[in-house]
């Protein structure tokens, strides 16, 4: 008589462990969609890819691994893209935050607002860079833009 309730505590507690994977993993799969949309941080992990747009309010952004079309970053925080990171669309920051790129950009990176733009040595941007707030935008030598290079606000543009 005592096996039943043994049994019954066992396949529960089997069931519960494997919760958490499964969430999860379901969590994981939204990568895959063709827009994402969050409030919070976000990162794209290396080895995963977005097939679509990236849009965060009021979050950190960090691409350390592929999105296929234009992120956008509104509110409070930043975008940055990894070394290991790839972008084949825009960068958009409307927020207080930064744009960090160490990584590929295969489109324009723009920031509108207070933040600054730091585009470091190992970069590549296919598309022209502006900063139209009160930021700074600063350029590493070394770093590879092929379109223009524009501060357009009050901040100053640096060269490194």
């Amino acid at each position: 008589m005592k096996t039943k309730p043994l049994a019954l505590a066992l396949v529960g507690g089997v069931l519960l462990a494997g919760l958490p994977a499964a969430v999860a993993t379901a969590d994981d799969d939204d990568d895959r969609r063709k827009n994402v949309t969050r409030t919070g941080n976000y990162t794209v992990k290396k080895g995963r890819e977005i097939n679509g747009n990236l849009t965060v309010r009021n979050g950190n952004v960090i691409i350390r691994g592929e999105v296929d079309g234009t992120v956008r970053q509104i509110g409070r925080g930043s975008v940055t893209v990894a070394r290991s990171g790839s972008v084949d669309g825009r960068i958009i920051e409307r927020g207080s935050g930064d744009v960090n790129v160490k990584g590929d950009v295969d489109g324009n990176v723009v920031e509108t607002n207070a933040g600054h733009v730091r585009i470091a040595r190992t970069a590549d941007v296919d598309g022209s860079v502006k900063e139209r707030g009160t930021g700074n935008l600063a350029v590493w030598r070394g770093a590879d833009i092929d379109g223009a290079v524009s501060e357009g606000g009050s901040g100053r543009k640096l060269r490194r």
